[in-house]
């Protein structure tokens, strides 16, 4: 539901209560004023806040198109908590990523123990070269209760198909 609708609809129950206690209780009125007013300042202020994932989730599902990380990630990117992970070796990362991407490689043996020290608070998009590393890593993080993770269908070959900017060497 859209910020203003939600704004909306609280609006107009606290009018209908506001003419109930109006009618019927006129001794409670100015606690009530109070109350109003102190409950559209606290939802004003939920409503405002970019970063409320519970109310505006910025993303559609665990698996994403690059169309929406890509828009996502420029939306957010002075954002730290929001890190790109590639998964890729080291050699395929230094050859093409994402500028910003930290890479944390799928194939090494400490794998698992580098994702358990990461911030469970933290959302993570997970990107590969084409998607498979992205979601078996996606298993693993979900195997270790993070809650905001999610990979990116296609890779970085769906990516470049897009046009989208990577960092070439």
């Amino acid at each position: 539901m859209h910020k203003s609708l939600i704004f909306q609809n609280i609006i107009g129950i606290f009018e209908k209560h506001y003419i109930l206690m109006k009618r019927n209780y006129p001794q409670n009125l100015k606690f009530f004023k109070g109350f109003i007013i102190n409950s559209i300042l606290f939802f004003t202020a939920i409503l405002s806040f970019n970063g409320c994932d519970y109310f505006f989730p910025p993303l559609s599902g665990d698996k994403i198109s690059v169309t929406e990380a890509e828009k996502y990630l420029q939306k957010d990117k002075n954002n730290e908590d929001v890190k790109l992970i590639d998964l890729d070796t080291k050699n395929e990362y230094d050859s093409l990523h994402i500028e910003g991407a930290i890479n944390i490689d799928f194939s090494m043996t400490d794998f698992s123990e580098k994702i358990i020290n990461l911030d469970r608070e933290k959302r993570y998009i997970l990107i590969d070269m084409n998607g498979r590393k992205s979601a078996m890593a996606f298993q693993l993080f979900k195997e270790e209760n993070f809650s905001k993770v999610h990979w990116i269908e296609g890779g970085l070959i769906e990516w470049q198909k897009h046009g989208f900017k990577t960092v070439l060497k």
